[in-house]
Order: C-alpha cells, then sequence, then structure tokens
C-alpha cells in the first residue's frame, strides 16, 4: 500500500492514542496495531522491531507506575500512573506498526523538493529501530557462531559496541552517499510517483473518520476518555468510540495494489 496512507494511519492513531486514558479504549487500539502488524508487515529488520517498540511499551508503564512510589502511594495514583504509561506504550506500538509496513525511504520520496531536508531527517529517525534491530541481528548471530554466551547481562556489552560501531559505519556511508549524489547542493534524485490507489484513499478515509470521531468527542467532552481515578471508579466505554477505533484494524484486511506494499 502506498506509504503516504500508512503514514497518515498512524498519525490518527497516534492522535487517537494521545486523547484517552481509558484502557476500553487504548488496549482496541494497542490490538489494532497488532493485527496491522501482523498481517501487513513487510520481510526484514522493520517488522522485528514491532517486538522492540511493544517490549520498550511496557518498560514505559513500568517506570511510569514506579515513579508515583516516590510520593504518597495510593491506588488511585498507582492506576492513573500506569494509564499513562499505557498510552505511551501504545504510542509505541503504532509507531511500531508503521516501521513494521512501511518503508522510511519511500516515504522520503513523498516529500517536496522544498521539504526535501527536514523530510530526510524523519526518514533517517524511523529507519532509526530497523537498522538498529538488524545489526544487533548480525552481530548476536556472530556472536553465537564464535561460541560466546548472548543471553546474560554481561553480554549486553559485547553486544553494544559492535553494533554502536556499525551504526557510527552506517553513518559515514550515508553521508559519502549523501554527498554523492549532491545532497545540499541543489540536486536531487527524481523519482516515478507511485500510485495512491483506492485501498490507499480508504485507508486514509478510515483513519481520518476514526480521529474525527475522536476529536468531537474530545471537544464535546465525552467523560469516557478518561479513566475516573480521583475518585477511582470503574471506566465506561462509548460503543461510538470503540466502533471507531476498530476502523484502524479494517486496513491490514485490504488487498495489496500492484507495485506497492
Amino acid at each position: 500500500m502506498h506509504p503516504g496512507a500508512w503514514l497518515a494511519w498512524t498519525m490518527s492513531a497516534g492522535m487517537v492514542a494521545i486523547s484517552a486514558t481509558n484502557p476500553f479504549y487504548l488496549l482496541p487500539l494497542f490490538a489494532c496495531a497488532w493485527i496491522v502488524h501482523a498481517l501487513k508487515q513487510a520481510p526484514g529488520a522493520g517488522a522485528r522491531s514491532f517486538k522492540a517498540f511493544v517490549i520498550f511499551g511496557l518498560v514505559a508503564i513500568v517506570t511510569r507506575t514506579a515513579l508515583v512510589l516516590l510520593g504518597p502511594v495510593t491506588r488511585a495514583a498507582v492506576v492513573a500512573a500506569a494509564l499513562e504509561g499505557l498510552r505511551l506504550a501504545v504510542l509505541l506500538a503504532v509507531y511500531g506498526a508503521f516501521n513494521s509496513v512501511a518503508d522510511p525511504t519511500r516515504v522520503l520520496r513523498l516529500a517536496p523538493r522544498r521539504f526535501y531536508e527536514p523530510a530526510l531527517a524523519a526518514a533517517l529517525a524511523l529507519s532509526i529501530a530497523p537498522r538498529t534491530i538488524a545489526a544487533a541481528g548480525r552481530v548476536r548471530e556472530a556472536q553465537k557462531l564464535r561460541g560466546l554466551d548472548t543471553t546474560r547481562w554481561r553480554g549486553l556489552v559485547a553486544l553494544a559496541v559492535p553494533v554502536l560501531e556499525t551504526g557510527m559505519e552506517q553513518a559515514v556511508t550515508l553521508a559519502e552517499s549523501m554527498d554523492a549524489r549532491g545532497h545540499g547542493r541543489g540536486r536531487r534524485s527524481h523519482y516515478r510517483p507511485e500510485r495512491f490507489g483506492l485501498w490507499a484513499w480508504l485507508t486514509v478515509g478510515l483513519a481520518a473518520a476514526a480521529l474525527s470521531v475522536f476529536l468531537f468527542a474530545t471537544r464535546t467532552g465525552d467523560p469516557s476518555l478518561t479513566m475516573p481515578a480521583f475518585p477511582l471508579a470503574w471506566p465506561h466505554a462509548n460503543p461510538v468510540l470503540v466502533a471507531a477505533i476498530l476502523l484502524f484494524a479494517l486496513p491490514a484486511f485490504m488487498a495489496d495494489e500492484a507495485g506497492a506494499r
């Protein structure tokens, strides 16, 4: 599918995630991100990075909850902190799903000429996680072939140094390739525009519709968007908002367009 459609999907899902702390909205949104990753992932490091983003999300939940222990501890404060961590975890899952289905290089090609430099920086940022995962996998495999134990904590140092060295080498290679292509000197390679087909437009429409429902709920002050923590109470879900979230899963079941992923 056209990478621009996945970019719109990611931005819309991310805005929905930051608009709510209700687990009845956040958990279905995480499920949608997982479904998109599972059914639309492309072979490569990007697909493997989704697991890393989920792990980082779990760390965020634990860390945010643990911070409550530094002050007065109440059940309501713990729940509120855990839900804030969950919101960040869902954001990371959405970002991870985007990394698994869209190639940052294809996203870079969408940028107009005047925005090429910011788009290049964004594309490089998007590709950091997949490239790091790929480098870590190669280093770990090489260490296993040498008979080194890669499962213990002390093995992390032996793993981190080669990964960082590989990252530096890739950065130098990228800089040399950019210089060879005349980046920053007024020249830029031209690419054939990718076809924005029916499924891509439908994906954008579904994402925009889901986001619009949540923006309207935020504007009208829908109380179900937030988890009642002070005092602590069981959250309630608006069926319309739940249905809107499920729209984010539908692109996973759409057919691939010709010449696109």
